[in-house]
């Protein structure tokens, strides 16, 4: 190789101190976007979980975020309508606990229902088993739906 080329190649890599300084440059650059980043998608998880679908929607994904938002009310309100009971945290049965916790990731419509006067299902109505798998079913698949908004906005999943 001639000395001239080889003397230009040198001339051509960026001198230690610039390298440096440009990955210092860029990595304050990208820390105030990862902080916004983080903080929308917080905003989305908490938006996809107390409206069913609203994370979706918020990404741009309307169709999406529609059936989602129809699918889970109906399930909720069939639930609802089966006249399934609610459970609480009170409980000493840990299942009754964790269908507490099941019920609660449907978001808003449990305690907009709590707030119309739907206080939790009759034992004895014949449909009220299935009601209540309807509700943890709302709530479970809600959960579902905010974890995949949760990969969209990642940028895992197209």
């Amino acid at each position: 190789m001639p000395v001239a080329s080889v003397r230009r190649a040198k001339h051509l890599e960026p001198a230690p101190d610039m390298a440096r300084r440009s990955v210092e440059e860029e990595e304050t650059a990208t820390k105030p976007q990862l902080k916004t980043a983080s903080s929308r998608l917080v905003g989305i998880c908490v938006a996809a979980w107390l409206v069913p679908g609203l994370g979706h929607y918020r990404l741009g994904r309307r169709w999406r975020a529609l059936i989602f938002f129809v699918c889970i009310v109906t399930m909720f309100l069939l639930g609802v309508a089966m006249k399934g009971t609610f459970f609480s945290t009170g409980s000493s049965s840990l299942l009754r606990t964790l269908g507490y916790f099941g019920e609660l990731g449907v978001g808003l419509p449990l305690p907009v229902a709590k707030f119309f006067g739907y206080a939790g299902g009759d034992p004895f109505f014949i449909s009220s088993d299935y009601g209540t798998a309807y509700l943890v079913s709302a709530g479970m698949l809600n959960v579902l739906t905010v974890l995949d908004a949760f990969d969209i906005g990642m940028e895992r999943k197209p």
